[in-house]
């Protein structure tokens, strides 16, 4: 088996995310790269294996995966760098990487990784659910008078508990960008139906916390008696819902970059929130720019 058929597959609009993400790492160790007295943490919490394999046609999309193209099968494969790779390259390195992955083949992959960076690169690899890891290392010897860091949340689906993102809000350490996969897995979970299957309900209760099922549904009266629905623009109050929660968590948030697919159709945002008033001004550009490029392409 050829090393690339062993690679995890993404769709074209992935390298915006990614380009995005590692303009803003960029950004963001170069401020802190002449401040001796500050260690910092770079947190994948769903890393992947290091890349993938971007595919220009591929298969028809199951619940939770990418808007894919088409169903014929790929032509060529061209292989992508994922996130690790693009946080470990920087110019002005982490101190300390953290690389978590539930699938036991990309951890493996991650420590074929780890050892091609040893000896440069502080790097710890974890097995398990972002939840579990992200708890396990805010119980690591880190304090806000010592250490700054970036957490980056890219879930498979709505798979990223609101209190993880809490939990790291509180800190005051860390700064999180976050794909919030509105459009192509939120929008398919909260039905028009507004009795949603209950290990659906449940999921968005993780994902959102208390309150985003008003944001999706209204109560009305009618001449049969009271009727639920999907608010017209349940979209767009869920993206103001989930943004002022991040808000009200870590004080700042950036405006969503959204990405599309090949076609024009949105599949989710990118969102930054932190702390720093200077985080969210590098944030914003970077966001905003990269919406651009992707009008332009």
């Amino acid at each position: 088996m050829s090393e690339e058929s062993d690679l995890a597959e993404v769709g074209p609009w992935a390298e915006q995310k990614l380009a995005a993400l590692a303009s803003y790492l960029n950004y963001y160790t170069t401020v802190l790269k002449n401040q001796v007295w500050c260690r910092t943490i770079y947190l994948d919490a769903f890393a992947g294996g290091g890349k993938a394999s971007l595919r220009s046609v591929t298969k028809h999309p199951l619940v939770e995966t990418p808007l894919w193209d088409d169903e014929r099968p790929a032509e060529h494969t061209q292989i992508v760098v994922g996130s690790p790779r693009r946080a470990l390259d920087l110019a002005n390195p982490f101190d300390r990487y953290v690389f978590v992955d539930a699938d036991p083949k990309r951890v493996s992959q991650l420590y074929h990784l780890q050892s091609e960076y040893e000896g440069r690169r502080r790097i710890d690899v974890r097995q398990g659910s972002a939840e579990d890891q992200i708890t396990w290392l805010l119980k690591q010897n880190i304090s806000k008078t010592t250490h700054r860091g970036v957490a980056f949340l890219d879930p498979f689906g709505a798979h990223l508990p609101w209190t993880s993102v809490q939990a790291l809000a509180a800190t005051r350490i860390f700064e999180a960008i976050i794909n919030f996969p509105l459009h192509m897995c939120i929008n398919r979970l909260a039905t028009l139906n507004p009795a949603i299957p209950s290990n659906w309900r449940d999921q968005l209760d993780s994902f959102f916390g208390p309150g985003w099922y008003d944001e999706v549904y209204e109560t009305t009266e009618g001449l049969f008696g009271a009727a639920t629905r999907k608010r017209a623009d349940a979209t767009d109050r869920l993206l103001r819902f989930y943004r002022a929660n991040l808000k009200n968590a870590f004080g700042h948030v950036s405006q969503p970059m959204l990405i599309r697919n090949t076609r024009g159709s949105p599949l989710y945002y990118i969102i930054w929130a932190g702390p720093h008033r200077k985080g969210l001004e590098g944030a914003d550009y970077v966001l905003k720019t990269g919406e651009r490029l992707q009008k332009r392409a």
